[in-house]
């Protein structure tokens, strides 16, 4: 029985030094800022850990959209002050005019996954035209469908129909013979 407690006790070791060396130790603080310089929307990211600008670190940016988040270019590393700055385009559709931004740290060999994010004013409001509501069309349903929709449909349907009691009608018919066939002989 000790011989098994040993080798578990082994086993434990090996996959806690495992576990333990593939973990971040440090953590990152990130704040967002933005700006609007001349005609360009810029979005700045500030890493700071432990008091001190972090450097080389890779930022994502991401803005958040209905089911998830919308990266946007490619993951910048951090300058000798700790920031990353991102050229944010302007075309980013919005019902409001608002986007969430994220900036994110993911996958980096000294920090932890971090994420902040912020809101601001830069998307394009989009505004959907329901004039044409009252009109069928091929996404309406039931009574605004169009027309040969419906009668298509209708036909088929009448097609199923029409085969299943032809079918049962055929079994009558045979049974009938059947007896007919019996009487005479």
């Amino acid at each position: 029985m000790k011989k098994y407690n040993y080798f578990l006790a082994v086993i434990l070791m090996i996959l806690f030094s495992i576990t333990t060396s593939f973990a971040q130790d440090k953590e990152a603080k990130i704040t967002l800022t933005f700006e609007k310089v001349d005609s360009l929307l810029v979005c700045k990211a500030s890493v700071i850990s432990e008091g001190q600008p972090v450097v080389d670190v890779p930022v994502v940016l991401s803005v958040k959209r209905l089911y998830s988040k919308l990266p946007i270019g490619d993951a910048v590393a951090t300058d000798s002050t700790g920031v990353a700055s991102f050229e944010f385009p302007a075309d980013i559709p919005s019902t409001n005019g608002k986007l969430t931004i994220f900036a994110s740290i993911v996958d980096d060999e000294n920090y932890k996954n971090t994420e902040t994010s912020g809101l601001v004013n830069w998307g394009v409001i989009v505004s959907s035209d329901n004039s044409n509501i009252e009109e069928r069309s091929f996404s309406a349903g039931r009574d605004k469908a169009p027309i040969y929709f419906i009668a298509i449909s209708l036909l088929i349907i009448g097609l199923i129909w029409g085969t299943l009691l032809y079918a049962v009608l055929q079994v009558f018919k045979i049974k009938r013979l059947g007896k007919i066939q019996e009487i005479k002989e």
